[in-house]
Order: C-alpha cells, then structure tokens, then sequence
C-alpha cells in the first residue's frame, strides 16, 4: 500500500522533504545574542561573589542580565567594570562599595537597562565588578585572570569582552591593553573615564610602548574626562590619546576623547547614563558596535 506521501503529486512530494530541512536551519540559533528568545525569561540578578581571583582581588560582584539562567543556549558580551581608588577594600564587609559608582551602581537602583540594540541586533551584558585590594599597581597580569576565569565560569561571548573604568580603574584598563598584544587583542572595545595615568608612575604612565601595543592592536577607545579635573589632569589623557593616534596613523577606528565642561575628578554619571549619547549612541551601544 502507498503511504500519504506517495500518494501526493511531485511537486508536493518535493516540498514535504524540503521544509523540515528550512525549518531545522531557520532555529538555528547565534549564540553571541539572546535577542530570539521569547519563552518566559530567568530575573536579572545582583550577586556579591567573596571568591578571590587573585592576590589583589578577594572578591567581585556579579550581574546576569535577564534570561540568563533560563537561556542556556546563549552567550553574552561581558563588561568589565573596574572601581576607583576611592573604593578599595580588603574584605567581603567592604565589597558593597563596588555598587558605588558605574554601571553597578545603575544595576543596583534599577536603572540599568535590560538590554541594549547596536547594529540591528539586541544583546545582554554580563557584568563583573572585582574589587582590589591595593591601588599600589594597575595589575595587568591579574586583570587576565579575571578575563580567563570569567571565559571558564560564565557562558561569554569571547569576541564580545569590553572594559570600563574610572580613575583609578581607567588606568587598570588602559595598562591592561598596553601591557602586550595578546592582552590588547582580548578586548573587542574599552571605555576608560578621568583617566588615572600618572607620569610620575610608571606602573599607570602611558609610555611610548604601551602606545604602540595599543594602537596596533586597533582597539576602539572612548575616554571621558572633565577640562577641570583636580585629581587626574586633562593633560595625562590628552597625551595619551595624542601617543596612540601618533602610533599609528592607520589605527580604525580612532581614538575617540570626549571633554566636559566641568571642574573636579568625575565625569563617570554622565558617562555612564544611558541617557547620554554622543552620535545617537550611548557608551553601552557604542561598546557593542565593535566586536574580535
């Protein structure tokens, strides 16, 4: 006896065979965004990790966006977040200043949203926030170990891993990606804000070297500092800036610095509201264009 599918005409028979073969390609799914996902979605969540990643860190905050734990099938950029100088501690009682200023800091009031567009597409963050001990070294090496342990822990997209800071975190970053081309070349963009690149220190100076580490590596780059800033003179992220563009002169893109108008050493709430934009991108949005 025939079955149902013989007994239809060609044409049908065709197309029967034909699109469970669209249908299997078509839930394929990229794994660098959650944006497809439309089933009941896991709570964000806000967790203060007393884990020590390295000597300098004992522990760390963690933010999983929305989803996170139900789509298990995704992967997600991650943000670094790296605190001032003004928020060291030496023990899980003082981890709470993490949440002081940054993005953490949104997250922590609710402010932060839950999910950001660039370039057509919508993606989560991730969020780390490890707390040092010391501010006596930028601890390139140790900043590694937290990329290396959050690429092992968390389901990270690995072509997606910003970093951000401020003051003293902004010079944790900056002599991170100038350290070497390997460590540049982890980091798909970087957000660095009043910018503590003392060229009195040669653990935070911007030298000649690391310039050219950087520029080499063509890492997109936004600072922020404010004109009058009495802590972090405007004069150690302008040169800065001036030595990678000198570099070389074919970096893409650019180094990208944007100075307020403002006295004192902040700069970090305007940098961070999601609200602010600069060529109708904020810096969650701008991050999120770039990608290794």
């Amino acid at each position: 006896m025939k079955n149902a599918l013989t007994n239809q005409p060609p044409f049908w028979r065709k197309w029967v065979l034909v699109l469970p073969l669209l249908t299997l390609f078509a839930c394929k799914k990229d794994k660098s965004g959650d944006s497809q996902n439309s089933g009941p979605q896991s709570p964000a969540t806000l967790t203060a990790k007393n884990i020590q990643l390295s000597t300098h860190i004992k522990g760390y905050y963690e933010y999983l966006p929305e989803g996170y734990s139900s789509n298990t099938a995704s992967n997600y950029p991650l943000m670094i977040f790296f605190h001032g100088g003004g928020e060291i501690g030496n023990d899980s009682t003082q981890l709470h200043l993490v949440l002081k200023n940054g993005p953490l800091k949104l997250v922590a009031n609710g402010s932060f949203p839950t999910s950001f567009t660039a370039n057509g597409r919508t993606y989560k963050f991730i969020i780390l926030g490890p707390q040092f001990t010391s501010s006596d070294d930028s601890y390139p090496d140790e900043v590694d170990n937290i990329i290396e342990y959050a690429k092992k822990n968390y389901r990270v997209d690995k072509s997606r891993i910003y970093l951000t800071g401020l003051s003293f975190g902004a010079g944790v970053a900056w002599n991170y990606v100038g350290r070497n081309a390997n460590y540049a070349k982890k980091i798909a963009a970087m957000v660095p804000i009043a910018s503590y690149l003392n060229d009195t220190r040669d653990a935070f100076k911007i030298t000649n070297g690391k310039a050219a580490v950087i520029a080499a590596s063509n890492l997109p780059i936004w600072a922020t500092h404010n004109d009058r800033d009495n802590y972090c003179p405007l004069s150690w992220i302008v040169d800065a800036d001036s030595l990678v563009k000198i570099s070389n002169r074919n970096m893409k893109p650019q180094p990208k610095l944007t100075i307020f108008n403002a006295y004192g050493h902040e700069g970090w709430t305007q940098t961070y509201d999601p609200t602010f934009k600069e060529n109708n991108m904020n810096v969650y949005e701008w991050m999120l264009q770039y990608h290794r």
